[in-house]
């Protein structure tokens, strides 16, 4: 090995997997991505074959070795995060896929909810697991498969995540995570740290479908074996550490590491982690394990399923012109839009947007038929305005979330913005301002993968959690411009009222529309 080692951090997203290779300074030594893309076969669901996850994982690794010119023996460790699975493949004895995947933005689990909260009281259920009954946790959604696909359910031998799938395809280890197994809900004792084997009775999930042992974050689970080698061309025998939710590994990449700390996570979806060194929990938070000082931290997060995918949907669908010239100037279509909306007034002339554009929302809403709303919308306004809108509108949703954390206790002393929509200096603007809040910004944050690799190198005894603040330096602080606060401050008030009086239309409309 090398001197100074390398170590292998990858995450698996919902829309595309990034590999990076890093030194022990935290120097990326290179970096691949490849696209996927989930199945949506009927409103509200959403599915992924494990298969598809396993190819660009091999595809990313194999890339980043090759830029990196560096030798496979030298990488010292390895390290995935992913998307939170929902339901987890189900795999019979063979370990073959039986279905795909039921992943966390999936809502079709509504029956079962209300059986569970028939069954088991939501007090019990937030008692035990510090979270409450919903079709965005995988137990509910297991349940479904065990309802409509029985035959799957019997053949069913392990549940498994996205990451510990690819995990398992390179060293035949299973495992499962500390995050993913709290973030399944209703099977998991959040104090205890470890399975509910009551409410894994009391639900008719059996036991049996989960290894034996619990991981955290940092463990090594196993090494690389020789089929794992040819498939990914990393060297036989380098050590393989469990990983964890994307979500709470982003964190960890951008420093947000003591009580206190909030990471507003903006890629496809939102989550805005706060961190947590006691259990301020609230039935309004999704709260598990954090990666780091997984024993003891709590990540809770509340968000929105679509706050990037909603900015994604306007470039594609309303946005074409700008792709097309951003294209042919080699432009970004999100800057000329962000250039487009800075010409509009905050409040966008009266337009306000709820942005919840698939069917259903988690925490901090736990609402099952909310959907977006443009509101205000008139003859004077132009796609300039809608825009600015859907950009307040998704700036409204941190501050919500924020106002749940305030309510349940949780100190807000750092807030630090991640990923894609942070780069935007309008977006973050906006946010700034909307939430009357100091954000910090990581330029050219690479995300989870590095948060991966510093895991690794935890795992392997080379690095401690803290060298991610010599790895990760704030390059800006967007302060809050108190005239535009103003203006947000009732702008906000009129999009909660905007939301609520959605609740009844929502439901109906769902209703007439099934």
């Amino acid at each position: 090995m090398a001197e100074s080692p390398f170590f292998l951090g990858t995450d698996i997203g919902t829309f595309g997997t990034k590999s990076c290779i890093v030194d022990m300074n935290g120097q990326i030594a290179s970096e691949a991505f490849e696209e996927s893309d989930i199945i949506i076969s009927h409103p509200g669901w959403a599915e992924q074959w494990p298969d598809v996850w396993w190819n660009v994982y091999c595809e990313t690794v194999k890339g980043a070795l090759k830029a990196s010119k560096i030798d496979p023996k030298d990488i010292a460790g390895i390290c995935i995060s992913g998307l939170y699975s929902g339901s987890g493949i189900p795999v019979n004895k063979k370990f073959k896929p039986l279905r795909p995947c039921i992943i966390w933005m999936d809502r079709r689990a509504t029956e079962e909810t209300e059986w569970v909260k028939k069954t088991i009281s939501e007090d019990e259920i937030f008692r035990i697991t510090g979270n409450i009954i919903d079709p965005y946790y995988g137990y509910t959604k297991m349940l479904w498969i065990k309802g409509h696909e029985p035959k799957v359910w019997d053949e069913t031998h392990q549940l498994m995540t996205a990451y510990e799938w690819c995990a398992y395809k390179l060293t035949g280890e299973l495992f499962f995570d500390h995050s993913s197994a709290c973030l399944i809900g209703g099977v998991y004792d959040i104090h205890k740290r470890e399975w509910s084997e009551k409410l894994m009775n009391e639900l008719g999930i059996p036991r049996r479908l989960f290894p034996e042992k619990l991981s955290w974050a940092k463990d090594i689970i196993g090494e690389i074996t020789e089929e794992g080698a040819k498939a990914t061309g990393l060297n036989k025998g380098t050590p393989v550490c469990a990983g964890g939710i994307d979500a709470t590994v982003s964190a960890l990449s951008v420093t947000a590491l003591k009580d206190g700390d909030l990471a507003s996570m903006i890629g496809t979806s939102m989550c805005n982690g706060f961190i947590q060194d006691e259990l301020r929990l609230s039935r309004r938070l999704v709260n598990f394990p954090h990666v780091a000082y997984d024993t003891t931290k709590l990540y809770s997060f509340a968000g929105i399923v679509t706050a990037g995918a909603v900015i994604r949907w306007f470039r594609d669908q309303l946005g074409t012109s700008e792709k097309l010239v951003g294209e042919s100037a080699g432009i970004s279509a999100y800057k000329l839009l962000d250039m487009m909306a800075e010409k509009v007034p905050q409040g966008a002339d009266g337009l306000v947007f709820t942005p919840h554009m698939v069917v259903g929302e988690r925490a901090p809403y736990w609402d099952p038929y909310v959907r977006s709303c443009l509101f205000g919308l008139t003859l004077y306004h132009t796609k300039a305005h809608i825009y600015r809108a859907f950009l307040e509108g998704v700036a409204y949703a941190i501050r919500y979330s924020m106002e749940v954390a305030k309510e349940a206790g949780i100190p807000l002393k750092r807030a630090i913005l991640v990923d894609g929509g942070a780069k935007s200096p309008s977006w973050r603007q906006i946010m700034t301002d909307v939430t009357n809040t100091p954000f910090m910004y990581v330029e050219r944050a690479p995300g989870a993968p590095i948060g991966d690799a510093l895991l690794a190198g935890v795992g392997v005894g080379l690095l401690k959690y803290e060298k991610i603040y010599d790895w990760i330096k704030i390059t800006e602080v967007t302060k809050p411009n108190p005239k535009s606060v103003e203006i947000y401050e009732k702008y906000y008030d009129l999009y909660k009222k905007v939301y609520g009086s959605l609740e009844e239309c929502c439901k109906l409309l769902k209703k007439i529309s099934e």
